[in-house]
């Protein structure tokens, strides 16, 4: 099913791995999204300027009922809000802190409510759904700290560190990574790891390289990740933080040497592909362990479809496997958590 090899770079060791893919459900979602999402993000990139409707993917989202099995709290972080996710029966001993994806302009708790689940599920653990401020109203900087204080949240409840791993797709991928170096910056504990599906990380509009497969990749047209990447450092020019212009900061230009262990989860022809092994490189090549994983024939951020694709399902595995063995208590001492009370919501409730 898949081809795998290790590779080392300076120090930091990874297994490699392309799985095969073409799944009757995957083909069928590869081409809805090129029929549906890829003109979308070309008319997009044609007049950024507009003001798009975004707030509609989540809104449409909220319409759905929430995946049967699985206990809810609302969390209130100050600045934004979060969503505290167990599936049923799953362990509350360790915690995933996830930030959704969508070019830090759309999507939010109810679009990534069921990824949340299905990686609640798969971890067995619980997820805290952080639905940080989004551009244009805020600079990325303020996503970080919101998700810095989700992770301080967790802590509060009685998390250690080595309990804990930051996940993100898309842009919650480079968020996911930025999150990580901002703790290491601080009193907090490391994380246990890191994993980082489809991750956007260079934001570097001068760097960015063409993507040999950007002609088959069925969300994104060719020029979409820079034209993403031009609108961020046009709006982070009138945008302010402590009265200065909003950062705009690359993980690939950080060390990363701080950084736990990462895994990453891409498409294989997919735009981003690109990002996801020059991360996995760079993490690498600063002593850290990183598993790389490319899927083919898989569309962007594929994972967010577990309810319905095989691969997705696959992918979430090992990512749950992954954060079970990152985080394993085994011969540690006992420690009290204090998870909020859940709303239960059962399939008869659904229903």
């Amino acid at each position: 099913m898949l081809s795998s090899e290790i590779d080392d770079f300076g120090g930091g060791e990874g297994v490699s791995r392309t799985h095969r893919g073409g799944s009757v459900r995957s083909r069928v979602v590869r081409g809805a999204v090129r029929a549906l999402a890829k003109p979308v993000v070309g008319a997009w990139m044609a007049r950024p300027d507009l003001a798009w409707p975004l707030s509609v993917v989540d809104g449409a989202a909220s319409l759905l009922p929430k995946p049967s099995g699985a206990q809810y709290v609302d969390v209130d972080l100050g600045a934004c809000s979060a969503e505290w996710i167990r599936a049923e029966g799953r362990s509350t001993k360790r915690a995933v802190l996830y930030l959704h994806g969508g070019a830090f302009l759309m999507c939010g708790l109810n679009t990534h409510r069921s990824l949340a689940v299905s990686l609640s599920d798969r971890a067995d653990g619980a997820v805290l759904s952080v639905d940080y401020r989004m551009l244009p109203n805020a600079p990325i900087a303020h996503a970080v700290d919101d998700a810095v204080r989700g992770y301080e949240w967790l802590c509060e409840k009685g998390y250690r560190g080595e309990d804990i791993v930051v996940a993100g797709d898309s842009a919650g991928g480079y968020l996911s990574f930025m999150t990580a170096l901002a703790i290491a910056e601080s009193d907090l504990p490391r994380p246990a790891g890191i994993v980082a599906l489809s991750p956007l990380v260079d934001l570097d509009s001068d760097r960015r390289a063409e993507h040999d497969m950007q002609a088959a990749c069925p969300m994104f047209p060719g020029s979409a990740v820079q034209s993403l990447v031009r609108y961020i450092e046009g709006t982070h020019t009138r945008l302010t933080v402590d009265g200065e212009p909003g950062p705009l900061m690359c993980p690939l230009d950080n060390d990363l040497s701080v950084l736990p262990p990462v895994m990453i989860h891409a498409g294989h022809d997919e735009l981003l592909r690109s990002d996801a092994e020059s991360m996995a490189r760079a993490v690498r090549e600063a002593g850290v362990s990183c598993d790389l994983h490319l899927w083919r024939h898989q569309v962007h951020a594929f994972p967010v479809f577990a309810d319905s694709v095989p691969e997705s399902r696959r992918a979430l595995a090992e990512a749950g496997r992954f954060v079970q063995s990152v985080t394993d208590t085994t011969g540690r001492a006992q420690r009290s958590v204090v998870t909020p009370i859940s709303r239960y919501v059962s399939d008869s409730a659904v229903a």
